[in-house]
């Protein structure tokens, strides 16, 4: 069975087959057919199930009276301790999304130390234990370059599958991370409209990562002086206003790079660079090889 899933390689009427990584844990990576028709996905009892939309938006249909939406950059966390569920999922021609499927008993070998009270995961206590959970949340730049991971296979069967086990658990690892802002450290992050005009502020960089505004002029627009807004947003998102453009910009990159079709020159362009040597020295810093290496390789 390939790894890859795909709408036209899966059988009339047959779920789409999460990929066995290790004892527990699960891999389902998407990208749409022609076709476009739904994809039926098993959502099993006692599992955790993690979605992550890449491109466009997902539909997930449960049955004829219920559809949920999974928006691009977004993630979909189902639990469902009793029955098991098929969710038809809709997506647009060439579009992409992964699943993660966690047995219950691994979560805990995974985040519980023996004896250790389930606290760091509030979903673990035996009330939540009794009833589905549907949560759903914003993918940050960090899982975004994991999951793009995912679809990248340069080495031996075996020596992959340990890579994407690898990343899969940093994967888990940020998504369950529940520390708060530190508001010892930045104190005025005790107040809700400075926290939400930081998440504004991350929400203007993806929209315009191409052309970035600087610090002066996202403070302006934010409302937040330049330093309330460096010092929040590095606590709130564990990086810098810069290291977020950063991470941003190369992260298309790399996607572009993967689609093929342009040279390193064009994709230094089409990202924000004027000088094409700056974007080969960022690229090699962030994912270790050069653009161009980089798109041999793949």
């Amino acid at each position: 069975m390939p790894l890859l899933s795909n709408a036209r390689n899966a059988p009339k009427g047959q779920a789409l087959s999460f990929h066995d990584l290790y004892e527990g844990i699960g891999l389902l990576r998407l990208t749409m057919g022609a076709d476009e028709k739904p994809c039926p996905i098993d959502v099993q009892p006692e599992h955790i199930h993690l979605f992550f939309s890449m491109e466009g938006d997902v539909a997930f249909q449960f049955g004829p009276m219920y559809m949920r939406p999974l928006p691009q950059g977004q993630s979909f966390f189902i639990f469902n301790p009793k029955e098991a569920l098929r969710a038809q999922a809709s997506m647009p021609k060439g579009h992409r999304m992964v699943g993660i499927r966690l047995a219950f008993s691994r979560m805990h070998t995974l985040f519980m130390r023996d004896g250790q009270d389930a606290q760091e995961l509030p979903f673990l206590n035996q009330k939540d234990l009794q009833r589905p959970i549907y949560d759903q949340r914003s993918v940050d730049a960090a899982m975004q370059i994991l999951l793009e991971g995912l679809f990248h296979e340069r080495l031996s069967p075996n020596a992959q599958r340990v890579a994407h086990l690898g990343q899969i658990l940093e994967l888990l690892g940020l998504y369950f991370h529940t520390s708060e802002p530190n508001v010892v450290a930045c104190p005025f992050l005790k107040d809700e409209e400075t926290v939400r005009k930081i998440r504004e502020a991350k929400s203007i960089i993806l929209d315009r990562w191409q052309s970035p505004p600087t610090i002066a002029q996202l403070s302006v627009e934010t409302g937040l002086n330049p330093y309330r807004l460096k010092a929040g947003f590095k606590e709130v998102y564990g990086n810098t206003v810069y290291g977020f453009v950063m991470d941003t910009r190369l992260n298309h990159a790399r996607r572009m790079l993967d689609a093929g079709g342009k040279s390193v020159n064009e994709v230094a362009f089409d990202i924000g660079y004027t000088n094409p040597s700056h974007f080969i020295a960022a690229f090699k810093k962030k994912f270790g090889t050069t653009p161009r290496k980089y798109k041999v390789a793949d």
